[in-house]
């Protein structure tokens, strides 16, 4: 997590993992990253894109919100203020582009359908390997990119110090699974990943 210069390619596996997991058919999740692949540059997408494979992926998504109620002009502008929430999260350095992964995890951390230790383990499990153990610069990251998807305002730095007071080895590192317990029994993470995030329809832009 957190913006990168370049992106990588997505296995097939981990289109089988993430298909498998959010209930995506598998032929529409490749479809999505052909378009990707297509669309981007050295795997980074800009946020025009963005915007159109978010709405992509999101009408495919077995567990995406019932919308009926509104309009379809409404619907796009709620699907574009979203993108564009999770697009000012993982875009760290303000380059303008998010990779496949980055797009990935944040729709990973929106589905309120998976339990909150499904997608935290995804989470760091898919992106980080580390065998079981989070580093003092995955863990920061983590705090953080959650803190701001879902809203909530905490000092990241101070979080990630009570995880090491409490559960770091000699060697810095903090267990998954005390992680995981951590943000699960927070209160403030709690609520969020059972409440989602709340985005406002934003007013339709003004006629010239």
């Amino acid at each position: 997590m957190g913006n990168q210069q370049k992106g990588r390619g997505t296995s097939s596996w981990e289109l089988d993992e993430i298909s498998n997991l959010v209930g995506i058919p598998r032929f529409q999740l490749e479809n999505i990253y052909r378009d990707f692949r297509r669309v981007s540059k050295d795997y980074l997408l800009d946020k025009h894109e963005f915007r159109r494979i978010y709405k992509d992926l999101m009408r495919f998504s077995p567990n995406s919100p019932d919308y009926y109620h509104l309009k379809p002009s409404e619907q796009t502008r709620l699907h574009n203020a979203m993108a564009d929430r999770i697009f000012k999260t993982f875009d760290r350095n303000k380059s303008g582009r998010l990779t496949f992964d980055e797009f990935i995890s944040a729709y990973i951390l929106l589905q309120n359908s998976l339990s909150p230790q499904v997608r935290l383990n995804f989470l760091l499990n898919h992106y980080a390997p580390n065998n079981g153990y989070i580093t003092p610069t995955m863990g920061r990251r983590v705090i953080q990119d959650m803190s701001n998807l879902y809203g909530i305002n905490t000092d990241y730095q101070q979080l990630w110090r009570n995880l090491e007071a409490n559960h770091a080895l000699q060697n810095g590192l903090v267990p998954q699974e005390a992680f995981t317990n951590y943000f699960i029994n927070h209160p403030a993470y709690s609520s969020a990943f059972y409440n989602g995030v709340q985005v406002p329809i934003p007013p339709p832009s003004p006629q010239l």
